[in-house]
């Protein structure tokens, strides 16, 4: 009895654990734990307006994301919303690039020690901060963060300076030279007429906004001496440059100055019957290029008039005449009357596309290439004119003028560049990048009177 009841209690042993084995009850899995991520301010070299860290990761191979923000607005952040937008970005960003989502993390996110990072635009002087940090996984939000807070001093003038000088003074350019002292880090340049800038600088929220951020979205950033030249410019009009310097030790200072180009000198009469006979309707040829396909014909239409109804120039006192250009460089033509209509600013800066013909004694016809008269200035990029530039280095010329061939009989019109290797070309000035086409010209424009 005393054996059977053995036995009975090893059989029931033996299928207790084949049913374990068939269907064994899940461990809960230790959750491991977190590393943390250090963050250390340089208090001795944090000013108004920057500050000075490093963050030392315990996991050298794993992605973070790191920021900072006002304490006030610390406090009410929802760092999942944070992460959430982040992850947005990142993802339409590597669609954009067409890049996979694990290469654009590698370049927008952090990983491994970050030593004396710098962050300088935005601050403001006696204000709370946090720098904030976390672990990044795309499939989870924040789970756990890592922060430290910081203080800005008050503002501090630098006693350092960039002297300005104007030279080369004319109606529609100058050179401006920029001469920083030795404790001059780096300096922000910004240059437009003097209305604009005074009205810019009226719309910040306070007198320190300029230094604190508006001066690295509005300026060039230079080192050292520059000599910089503006073209064009309007006659008869004060222009500023602003710049925003930062000296050696974090501190800034802001400086002006402003100058007015010259008038326009009234030019001696010229009689030619060119005033006349070069009125009217003709059919443009040109092969164009915007600098990524190949060169291809392109075909407009030009109306070359004596004085427009809705811009009040005279255009024959100054021994001129314009032509009204309709799908140059696939750029189709607004008059200042439908420019008004779409609420564009200050719209009688900005109507065309045109061409500008000065006529001199002898029936010699130009256009000008030193960047003087807009060609059309509605455009994302602003005042564009037609300058000498070559297709095949996508190089551009800004000091010659073009010539305009008339045919024996009158019909045909040639606009050439002197410069070899060279056509006119639509172009603009990109700031801190220099002129570049919005399309390169292949060959010269041939006009044919309809």
């Amino acid at each position: 009895m005393k054996r059977a009841l053995l036995c009975l209690m090893a059989l029931a042993t033996l299928v207790a654990c084949d049913k374990k084995e068939v269907n064994p009850e899940p461990k809960p899995e230790p959750k491991p734990e977190k590393n943390g991520i250090n963050i250390m301010v340089d208090q001795e070299r944090l000013t108004a307006y920057q500050v000075i860290y490093s963050i030392y990761p315990e996991d050298k191979d794993a992605y973070f994301y790191c920021d900072v923000m006002s304490k006030t607005r610390f406090e009410t952040a929802n760092l999942d919303e944070v992460k959430a937008e982040f992850d947005t970005a990142l993802r339409n960003y590597a669609q954009m690039t067409e890049s996979t989502y694990e290469e654009v993390c590698e370049q927008m996110l952090f990983k491994g020690d970050q030593v004396e990072f710098l962050s300088n635009a935005g601050y403001r002087e006696n204000t709370d901060f946090v720098i904030y940090a976390f672990y990044w996984d795309e499939n989870t939000g924040v789970e756990e963060f890592f922060s430290t807070e910081f203080r800005t001093p008050a503002h501090v003038d630098s006693t350092e300076n960039v002297a300005i000088e104007f030279s080369g003074v004319d109606p529609y350019e100058m050179t401006v030279t920029c001469t920083p002292t030795t404790g001059v880090e780096e300096y922000y340049y910004y240059f437009a007429e003097t209305s604009k800038v005074e009205a810019m600088l009226a719309e910040l929220e306070d007198k320190n906004a300029y230094m604190s951020y508006q001066a690295m979205n509005m300026g060039i950033k230079y080192t050292g001496e520059q000599t910089l030249s503006q073209k064009g410019l309007k006659p008869e009009t004060s222009y500023t440059a602003l710049i925003m310097l930062i000296d050696k030790s974090g501190n800034r200072a802001q400086t002006s100055a402003a100058q007015t180009t010259e008038a326009v000198q009234q030019n001696a009469r010229v009689e030619s019957e060119l005033f006349e006979t070069l009125l009217g309707e003709w059919t443009g040829v040109q092969t164009v290029s915007d600098g990524y396909a190949e060169p291809m014909v392109h075909e407009f239409s030009v109306n070359i008039v004596a004085s427009v109804e809705d811009y009040d120039y005279d255009y024959r006192a100054n021994n001129q005449l314009v032509a009204l250009v309709d799908g140059w460089c696939n750029v189709g033509y607004y008059s200042v009357t439908d420019l008004v209509e779409y609420e564009i600013e200050d719209p009688e800066l900005k109507w065309g596309p045109k061409w500008t013909l000065d006529i001199a004694e002898g029936d010699v016809v130009t256009i000008d290439g030193y960047a003087r008269y807009s060609v059309v200035g509605w455009m994302f990029f602003g005042d564009c004119f037609m300058l000498s530039a070559d297709y095949a280095s996508q190089s551009v010329t800004v000091d010659t003028t073009m010539s305009v061939t008339v045919s024996e009989d009158g019909n045909t019109l040639t606009i050439a560049s002197p410069v070899a290797n060279c056509y006119p070309s639509m172009v603009y000035n990109f700031e801190g990048f220099g002129w570049m086409a919005y399309y390169y010209g292949a060959s010269e424009i041939v006009l044919t009177r309809k």
